[in-house]
């Protein structure tokens, strides 16, 4: 049954396997973004963490030192901050999953267009002055493919003249 649906979304051109292939042109580059965010958020992250600790430590000692009731404001406290802890690993777990599809999304729209230049390029140095470029709406490079295409035509009319 499996094999039916995989043979209906090729036949109509989906081919799932293709699709994860596709979505990252160049893992090095596309996924070096990414860890240069990450880095920088962590490092972010761990700064605000120490300049906070820093900054409610005292509080703490304060407060522990105010109340006669100590051992159940430790209780509370620890409570609090091992909810917090939690809370916070999940928010950057998601942090982490989101910039990494954003950066993989973006990056592709930057170096996705490149591929069919190059492959344009290529035609034109091989003497194929009709083909053409075919780029997807809103892609980064898309004036520039415009003035490959008209490049291409220029050269197409000129080889037509001799």
């Amino acid at each position: 049954m499996l094999q039916y649906f995989e043979s209906v979304l090729r036949s109509l051109g989906l081919d799932e396997r293709r699709k994860a292939r596709n979505a990252l042109l160049k893992p090095g580059i596309q996924l070096r973004l990414p860890l240069y965010v990450l880095l920088l958020s962590f490092t972010f992250v761990l700064l605000a963490v120490l300049f906070g600790n820093l900054y409610f430590e005292q509080t703490y000692i304060t407060l522990l030192q105010s109340t006669t009731q100590s051992e159940y404001v430790q209780r509370i406290l620890a409570r609090q901050t091992q909810e917090f802890k939690e809370l916070a690993l999940l928010l950057l777990s998601g942090y982490v999953l989101l910039m990494i599809v954003v950066t993989v999304i973006y990056t592709h729209r930057l170096i996705g267009p490149v591929i069919p230049m190059l492959r344009h390029v290529k035609a034109l140095q091989e003497g194929r002055f009709t083909h053409r470029i075919s780029l997807r709406r809103h892609d980064a490079f898309s004036e520039l493919a415009n003035q490959l295409n008209a490049l291409a035509e220029t050269l197409q009319h000129n080889s037509r003249r001799q």
